[in-house]
Order: C-alpha cells, then structure tokens, then sequence
C-alpha cells in the first residue's frame, strides 16, 4: 500500500509538472504527450574537450564497427530462432508484452532503483558517445538534452543531420557504431568487476546441501524449511556435501520421522521431517492425474498382483515400474499432507505405455525397451526438494564462460529471481566488506552490465531507426557499389533503402511473433 501511495503522489506531482510547462513551453522544454523533453546547449564543451583525441576515437569507432557487425548477426539470428522456439512453447510460458519492454517499473524483472541508476548511465554513456564521434569527424552537434517520464528515461545528442547525410559511409558508420560499442565494452567491464573482482571473493559461511527448490506439501515444506536453507546434518549424520546428503537419504522407511538441522538466514534449527519419495509433478490427463495423485504426496507403496514394494528410494521405483506392463493396474500407497498431519492413502492407477508418451512428447529420449512398459505419468524428487553444493550459484557467477549453461544462467539471472539477490541466499555467505555495502554493490555492477549488454546488442540490429540499422544501410551501399561500379549514387541509395526496410520489418514481425504466435496457437 506505501508503495502504491508513493506512486500516485510522484504521479500527481508529474501530471502537474507537465501542466506547468505545457503553459510555458519554450526551446528548451517540449512535450510528446506525457514526456517532457529538455534540450541545452550545456555539455557541448565537454564533449569537445573528450573529442580533441580525434585519432584515438576514430580507431575506437573502427573497432565499433567490426564488433557491431559482429553482434549485430548474432543478435538477429538469436531473434530468428526465438520466432522458432515460438512455434515450440506453451503460452504459458511466452513472453509478456511488459518482459520484452526494458525500462524499470514496466518489466516485472528490473528492479527499480538499480534499474533506473543503470538505465540512466546505459543512455548517457550511449548518447554522449555519438556526441564524441560526431564532434572527433567534425559534424556539428545542435544539442543534447534529458528525456523525462517522472524520472529522467533517457538522453540524447542531436548531431546536424545535414551534415550527417553529407560526410563519408565510414564516418557516418563510426558516429552509429560509437553508441552500442560503448554500452557493450562498458557491459563487458562490469562483467568483470562483478564476477571476477566481487564474486571471486564470496565464501559459504557453512557445509552442508543447499536447498534450491522445495514442493509444496512436502515433508521439509510441512516443517517448515524454504528455499535457501542449508541442511547440515540429518539423522544423525553431518552432512558437508550434496554427496553426504544422498548418501544419507538413499534408502528411507516412508512415512518414518528423522532429525536434521538447518541453517537459515544466519541460524541453525533442529527439525523432524518424515522420509520418502515426493511426488514433485504429475502429467495432466495421464493415470497419476486421472487417479487423483498430487505433487507432495510421499510414496510408500506399490502393489502389483498383489504383491508389495516398499519405494525407499528413486531407484526402487524405477525397478518396479521396470516391472509393469501398459494396461496393468496397481495400487499406490501414499502419505498426503491434510488436516495438519500426513495421512495414509490409497488408489489404484491403470497405466499407458511409456513408449507411446515419449513418441510423442519426448522422441529423441524414447527407446525401443520402453515399449509395453507400464507409465504412471509422474516426476520424484526424494523428500520434495532439491539441492546443490554451496558453491554452486557462486561459481556459476564467478565463472560465467565455463560453459553454455553458466553463459545463459548468468545472462537470465534476473529471470531466476536472483537479481537483486534474496536475502536468504546471502545471508548463506562471508564477503570482506559488510554486507549492505557488498551486495549493493553487486547488484550495481550486475545492472550496469545487463542493461548495457542488452540496450548495446538490441542497437545493433538491422533496423531503422536502430543504430544497427543506419550501420547496415551504408554497408549494402557500400557493397553495391563494389559490385555495381556502374550504378548512380541515387541507385544505389534507393537499392539500399529497400533491403534495409526489409531488414527492419522482419525485426518488427519476429519481435511481435514471439508475443502472439505461443497464444495464437493455444486458440488453434
């Protein structure tokens, strides 16, 4: 409620703001509808001052070149394959119009306040590196000016478009390379700052399992445990290691109580939480479903022709559905969490075969064995969590390059709800400095990469009135004109102004499929 006060009181304070200037609109201030646009002339001198190094900015602007090329095909081709993962996922789990929106407040997974820091700095440091090339190529720069929706939004340098349309397709190029090659190399050091300066230096304050994910109903979830808690110790066992967990736990009496400890947030808790394997999801439509079997029931027993399994371990019932054939019925027991205790239940449960559902959700995993073998349609998570060493996460963040997965772990980290990092999974580790300074801090340099990254490799696209679209336009000039030596400037012009309008509406039409296509089909 305080938050939503604050809003509205910072959105009066604007409606007003803009009623002023609508009355006193001048040069300096204009409006777009609720954006409240300032120009000046402030700014222009410093600018000039960091231009005066003309060779060094114009070899840095060469190198923008060739990196914005560079990411500009990576980029659209990434683009072009999400437009076919759009025909593969379900609407469910499609992109929202408000996630592909990168400003802060809009898009569910930028923070606000390190949002807009990182914003402002991406779009200053952007803006003012067209003003520095364009004064280092001796273009005339008309003005800068701040971009206001409540908050200032963004910034920009006006370089004289006359002029810009006159000098060289090099020049040119150099004054729309020198925004998203500054973002990128300014991404690439936070990059390191944040992993290897900040992350490099973490240590866990504990050994044990990390627990990163819990089912609801469950044996730890009932007793209360979250995600983000250490065991370091069950059934009399220390636990130091993911390892000494399973080795703890690979053979358990369902429905049986055991001891273990947990840390949580700076303090260790002595627990009871009863044994078995969890249901952690069941199959729509498919006989577990059917049968009225959920997520956090605790198997205990399967019984065919009669004769009783004990499930102790995951690899029990991988012996006993082996054993089954499609069609069969058998009976589960089970322990469901309801009336505040965990009570034993039955069902029986008529199964389909394992080789027609993989044929047809999973037919690079299916195998000729499968066939005929009996399939509950369910996934098992022993005692209902998950959980990785306590090294995991930090190693991934330190070492981002490792491998594919680290890469794209640590690219979709705000998607994972770590950025800004939980409260409960820091308080998991030692920093040298205190932690309200420390993690702040990462958070920072997490931002200032991400949003650089991103408003860096999206300007490389080959689109009008993207900088990647202008760069993409002189170089199918450029290219023309080596090929048809023959061809008049106008030609030419009119030949690369078509290819990009092209370029650019197949951007618009793959950033737009990846929104309706997931939905459209879900209608069909």
């Amino acid at each position: 409620m305080s938050e939503l006060i604050i809003f509205l009181s910072l959105l009066l304070v604007w409606v007003f703001t803009l009623y002023i200037f609508r009355n006193k609109e001048s040069d300096s201030f204009s409006l777009w509808g609720p954006i409240l646009m300032w120009k000046t002339e402030k700014g222009k001198r410093f600018i000039e001052r960091v231009a005066i190094k003309e060779k060094f900015w114009k070899r840095y602007a060469d190198f923008g070149i060739a990196l914005s090329l560079i990411f500009m095909f990576a980029t659209f081709a990434l683009i072009i394959y999400n437009v076919y993962l759009s025909f593969k996922i379900s609407p469910e789990n499609a992109p929202s119009p408000r996630m592909m929106i990168g400003l802060p407040g809009i898009n569910p997974v930028i923070p606000v306040g390190y949002g807009i820091l990182a914003l402002a700095v991406a779009i200053i440091i952007h803006e003012f590196s067209h003003g520095i090339l364009a004064m280092a190529e001796k273009i005339k720069v008309n003005a800068l000016g701040l971009i206001f929706l409540i908050v200032p939004i963004g910034a920009f340098v006006e370089p004289d478009e006359e002029e810009l349309e006159k000098v060289s397709r090099r020049k040119r190029s150099r004054v729309f390379a020198a925004g998203p090659t500054s973002n990128m190399i300014l991404a690439f050091i936070c990059a390191i700052l944040f992993s290897s300066v900040m992350m490099g230096v973490v240590s866990p304050k504990v050994d044990g399992a990390m627990i990163n994910g819990e089912i609801a109903n469950s044996p730890f979830d009932v007793a209360g445990v979250k995600s983000w808690s250490v065991i370091t110790s069950f059934n009399g066992e220390e636990i130091k290691s993911v390892d000494d967990y399973k080795n703890a736990i690979e053979y358990m009496e369902p429905g049986k109580e055991y001891n273990a400890t947990i840390f949580y947030e700076g303090r260790s808790s002595n627990i009871s939480v009863i044994g078995g394997l969890v249901i952690a999801g069941v199959i729509k439509d498919y006989p577990a479903s059917s049968a009225g079997l959920k997520a956090g029931d605790v198997l205990c027993k399967i019984s065919i022709n009669g004769t009783s399994t004990e499930i102790t371990s995951s690899k029990i019932f991988s012996q006993v559905m082996n054993q089954t054939k499609a069609g069969e019925e058998i009976e589960v027991a089970y322990y469901r969490y309801e009336n505040g205790k965990f009570e034993n239940q039955s069902v029986m449960v008529t199964l389909v075969d394992k080789y027609d559902y993989y044929q047809k959700y999973n037919p690079k995993e299916n195998k000729e064995e499968y066939r005929g073998k009996g399939f509950m349609g369910i996934s098992t998570a022993p005692m209902g969590i998950t959980t990785v060493p306590m090294n995991y996460y930090i190693q991934k963040l330190a070492h981002p390059l490792s491998d594919m997965k680290s890469f794209f772990f640590y690219i979709a980290l705000p998607f994972a709800g770590f950025s800004p990092f939980p409260k409960a999974f820091i308080s998991l580790f030692a920093t040298p400095l205190p932690s309200s300074i420390f993690w702040p801090l990462a958070n920072i340099f997490y931002w200032l990469f991400w949003l650089n990254f991103a408003i860096g490799t999206f300007n490389v696209l080959p689109a009008v009135p993207l900088d990647g679209g202008y760069i993409f336009k002189d170089g199918i000039s450029f290219v023309a004109q080596k090929i048809r030596k023959k061809w008049n400037k106008e030609r030419i012009e009119k030949i690369s102004s078509v290819i990009t309008t092209i370029f650019s509406v197949i951007v618009l039409l793959a950033i737009v499929s990846m929104l309706i296509v997931p939905r459209l089909r879900a209608l069909l």
